[in-house]
């Protein structure tokens, strides 16, 4: 079932049920069972020149290890399975809208039966298609005989149900019920073409929550990707056994310092097999993990909520005339609590006396007419400054040719 928490992150590191320690627990016994098998054959049974050796089986699985890319497979594992995980909550189908419906459309003590028919049929759904998907509704309704002693389904149900052929399985026959229910008020002028369109709309919506949820159940995460990251996983920490090992060569041992204790192998194993133990939990929702769905509770949900909009709440409502009030009174420890009112990221935004100042069309025309003056001075400008550059250029031009004139007459 899922696990809800809220207290202090301290505390929190000291739940065990659905926690990490719990998770990884069997899988670091099983590492330090190994890692210290291995380590007392290299102390007591290896001679120097054999921990050489040794060492250097250490130093080459050290450096395969790094060839293993565990964070990009296990990361991109577990950020699909937790995107199917809540996907597949999202299609867990509630009854409350289509109730609502109904009980918007068939109204009064006429028609508490067939409200009544709705809302078990409803549960009577819930309780056939989870069944197929869930080991929790499954324990719980083991048989067809079990929704019977239910309540949810009668004899003549239970007949009409068992005596179809249905090779492909039979989970949407109370939704067919519940819309040749709706088709029956129709044609009984009950309702109207558009209160039945509405009314199945919602049947709709409710159906394609089962729908889903055995899609989901029959297309599973490739089995080829969830074997690549369990091999990775459990290949990485397999390496590491030899390849986290002190060296006790003797020469190693008057360079390095021995520590006989894994302890970064051990966080190793908290983050990486902690994020391979979420993607195993989560890629089946529907099991008996701590954090899988509770689709029993979820079904004891909707059969009371549908059985109340059916009959007490179908009907109700309260006199109106009380006046509403314009300010909602708080508790001395609400109070104490100050809220951050959002304001406009404008709000401090302020402009000049001059800014807000209003064009007139005066304005305008004069601002036009000095404008177009500027323009034409400018224009006036570009045209001088050309004959100019062109005035220059010419002198220059006689400049030179009288000169080359005057060497001539010189030679």
């Amino acid at each position: 079932m899922t696990i809800s928490y809220d207290e202090e992150f301290s505390s929190l590191m000291l739940r065990w049920r659905g926690s990490l320690w719990k998770a990884v627990l069997k899988d670091l016994i099983a590492f330090y069972i190994g890692y210290y098998v291995i380590l007392a054959i290299q102390w007591y049974v290896l001679d120097e020149k054999q921990k050489e050796y040794f060492t250097g089986w250490i130093h080459w699985c050290e450096i395969g290890s790094q060839y293993i890319p565990l964070s990009f497979l296990l990361g991109f594992f577990v950020s699909v399975i937790v995107a199917r995980w809540w996907e597949q909550f999202n299609w867990i189908s509630w009854p409350d809208k289509m109730m609502m419906m109904v009980s918007a459309c068939l109204p009064g003590r006429e028609n508490l039966e067939i409200r009544q028919a709705i809302a078990r049929w409803s549960s009577l759904q819930a309780a056939v298609a989870w069944s197929g998907i869930s080991v929790r509704t499954l324990k719980r309704f083991p048989t067809e005989r079990h929704m019977v002693e239910a309540k949810l389904m009668t004899e003549e149900e239970y007949d009409m149900y068992m005596n179809l052929d249905a090779p492909h399985g039979k989970w949407f026959v109370p939704i067919m019920w519940i819309v040749n229910l709706i088709k029956k008020q129709y044609h009984a002028k009950k309702i109207d073409t558009i209160q039945m369109d509405m009314l199945l709309k919602q049947v709709y919506s409710y159906r394609d929550g089962f729908a889903m949820l055995f899609v989901y159940d029959w297309v599973k995460i490739p089995l080829v990707y969830t074997q690549v990251v369990a091999i990775a996983t459990y290949g990485y920490f397999f390496i590491c056994l030899i390849g986290r090992q002190p060296k006790l060569d003797q020469k190693s041992m008057e360079t390095e310092i021995t520590i006989l204790f894994p302890i970064f192998t051990t966080f190793q194993m908290l983050f990486y097999l902690g994020w391979l133990k979420v993607g195993q939990f989560l890629m089946n929702p529907f099991g008996e993990d701590d954090d899988d769905f509770e689709l029993n509770y979820v079904l004891d949900r909707n059969t009371c909520i549908a059985h109340m909009m059916a009959t007490e709440l179908s009907d109700q409502c309260p006199d109106v005339g009380a006046p509403m009030e314009k300010l909602i009174p708080h508790t001395r420890a609400s109070f104490k609590i100050q809220d951050v009112i959002p304001k406009s990221h404008l709000a401090s935004f302020k402009l000049t006396e001059k800014e807000m100042k209003l064009i007139k069309p005066e304005d305008i025309e004069e601002s036009e007419r000095l404008l177009a003056e500027k323009r034409s001075h400018r224009r006036l400008g570009n045209i001088l400054s050309r004959s100019l550059d062109d005035a220059k250029k010419n002198a220059k031009k006689n400049g030179d040719i009288e000169e080359d004139s005057e060497e001539d007459d010189k030679n």
